[in-house]
């Protein structure tokens, strides 16, 4: 006769799978993974892996974004000066233009118009972003790295000084002066050349801010559909773990009475041998 509890062998088998049932389920609803181990969806894993390091790219390149268009701004913040100065050279221009203004009046006021002019070349040229030059001969180009991948057309947005402002120097207005009738007459021109070049740059700049607002607001979008697809895969779906627990309990609680049942019998058995 064979004293082997195979009942009690079986159970046992059982009672350790159903525990491990009940392990997964609880360390996934602690944790929220729903592959909190490769070996539970090595394919799963590996996807949302993926996804993750895509989201973590995404969110960098939503941040330079951001950051291009404060650079944006704060040059399209110097021309905004810039456009108010020309604004009163135009005032000045005319004013000196006029037979009412003597040669002493108009002294003074070419004094305020060539200090302006003076002020409009150093502002353009000690604009800076972060230690980057935006107007003067030493800006160049900058690229807005906005994509996660490495194709200058869809991916970057360059911003080309010589392309937003001409020349520093030709907003400056070079030699003009309203010292005289004659010079107030010649520089009302220039002026008005000045004021719609500073006017065209101002516009360029709001056209590209615009277009990296549309970016960002792009990536952003992207990213929350890649946020729901990475969490479909990876996070844990807490109604059918739930479920999933206390059925892995009840069996659990039924294997541990029936492995007590079939070990009590072997021992009845062992008793009347």
């Amino acid at each position: 006769m064979r004293l082997t509890n195979v009942t009690s062998m079986s159970a046992q088998r059982i009672l350790g799978n159903n525990t491990e049932d009940v392990d997964r389920e609880s360390v996934r609803l602690a944790s929220g993974d729903r592959i909190y181990h490769a070996a539970y969806d090595p394919a799963g894993l590996a996807i949302s892996n993926k996804l993750r390091s895509r989201l973590r790219s995404m969110q960098q390149a939503n941040r330079n974004a951001n950051d291009s268009v404060s650079m944006i701004q704060v040059g399209e913040g110097v021309l905004s000066s810039v456009h108010e100065m020309g604004a009163r050279l135009k005032e000045l221009a005319l004013q000196s233009s006029n037979d009412t203004m003597g040669d002493s009046e108009r002294q003074m006021a070419d004094l305020e118009f060539q200090n302006l002019k003076i002020e409009i070349k150093r502002i353009l040229g000690a604009a800076k972003f972060n230690g980057q030059n935006l107007f003067d001969e030493l800006g160049g180009k900058h690229d807005f790295q906005v994509g996660i991948n490495n194709d200058q057309k869809a991916d970057r947005i360059t911003y080309d000084m010589k392309k937003v402002l001409k020349s520093a120097d030709t907003v400056g207005l070079g030699n003009g002066s309203i010292a005289t009738k004659g010079q107030s007459h010649k520089v009302l021109y220039p002026i008005d050349d000045m004021i719609s070049e500073v006017s065209r740059a101002r516009a360029v700049l709001g056209s590209m801010q615009k277009r990296v607002e549309t970016v960002s607001q792009g990536i952003m979008i992207g990213h929350e559909n890649e946020t729901a697809s990475e969490s479909k895969i990876r996070d844990t779906e807490y109604a059918s773990s739930t479920a999933n627990l206390l059925i892995s309990k009840l069996k659990q609680d039924s294997t541990t009475a029936w492995l007590a049942q079939a070990n009590m019998e072997s021992k009845n058995i062992e008793k009347l041998l």
